[in-house]
């Protein structure tokens, strides 16, 4: 692997995307960028499934995606409880990309991410208007949109969209937001690509089981990499590049998106890897995504001046 070409191609995208967001969002139909529906969707991946969409390598597209209760949460604040065969967090797609094949890396870019005009979250419907959630008549939030849920299909077996792993899944990470890439290692040909579960605004943590919960389009790039960076998801923004890791038990979570960082600042600036433990114990941020699941989500951050050192 070329590091340099490696670094610059990853690091440069985020800058892009960030741009492109204020760009589009004063006419966002308006783009002719083609828009995949959310009436085709998936709850569970498998590595066999028929793909929904087929998109082209670098292709740009509009992915619209409901949310998380479609049909059981109304905006009139009716709340139903799921019953047999009721949908729950549906993903749009799947999404085959063109010239993805097993073992190679897969790059999401998140250029940009449009809200409903409402939502909810634990019992309460909340107006979205003019970029903020109204939270009550004293006090409107900032709307941060983020991706609760992205991720492709696994080797073998069945994946629910209702948990997070290595292939990603319903990660409710707040950095899965415009301006960041995702990065992930493809299982199958074409990858598989789904996502959902957007919020208009989550804390980490997800500490209610909820962000608020909302409709959503994002508009997003698909790029096949030199290789996987790693056998877990991989986030990387202007100024981070974050790691994560998911199990029942939140310490081994914990070690899992710690030791992939180690392994990453190594392996792209030549410091051995103890030395590289050492680095991302004095300058790394270990935060959590999310504790309510049975599979806790927790991510490793870096600066990403970080990735500029070369070992000497």
């Amino acid at each position: 692997m070329n590091r340099n070409r490696f670094l610059k191609n990853l690091i440069a995208v985020p800058a892009v995307a960030a741009g492109f967001a204020s760009a589009r969002a004063g006419n966002p139909e308006n783009t002719g960028v083609r828009r995949l529906k959310a009436d085709k969707f998936l709850t569970a991946w498998t590595p066999s499934m028929e793909p929904a969409y087929r998109v082209s390598p670098g292709e740009i597209v509009t992915i619209e995606m409901s949310h998380g209760m479609p049909g059981l949460v109304t905006r009139d604040g009716v709340f139903s409880e799921p019953g047999p065969g009721a949908i729950t967090n549906p993903l749009t797609g799947p999404v085959y990309i063109e010239g993805i094949g097993p073992g190679d890396g897969l790059a999401i870019d998140i250029l940009d991410i449009q809200t409903g005009d409402w939502g909810y979250c634990s019992g309460n419907i909340f107006e979205i208007r003019a970029g903020f959630v109204i939270f009550s008549n004293s006090l409107k939030l900032a709307v941060q949109p983020m991706i609760g849920c992205l991720g492709i299909a696994p080797e073998s077996g069945s994946t629910d969209t209702r948990a997070p792993g290595d292939t990603g899944g319903n990660m409710d990470c707040s950095e899965v937001r415009a301006g960041s890439t995702i990065l992930l290692k493809s299982r199958v040909p074409g990858a598989l690509a789904g996502m959902g579960d957007c919020h208009a605004l989550m804390g980490d943590g997800e500490i209610t089981g909820q962000g608020v919960e909302t409709d959503a389009a994002a508009t997003v790039r698909f790029r096949k990499t030199e290789g996987p960076l790693s056998e877990r998801p991989v986030i990387i923004r202007t100024d981070s590049y974050s790691t994560l890791g998911a199990h029942k038990d939140l310490e081994e979570a914990a070690w899992q998106a710690t030791d992939d960082m180690v392994r990453i600042v190594s392996r792209l600036t030549g410091i051995p890897e103890k030395k590289a433990r050492i680095l991302v114990g004095l300058v790394g941020r270990l935060k959590v995504n999310q504790i309510v699941d049975p599979t806790k989500g927790i991510r490793m951050e870096m600066p990403s001046w970080v990735f500029g050192i070369k070992q000497t």
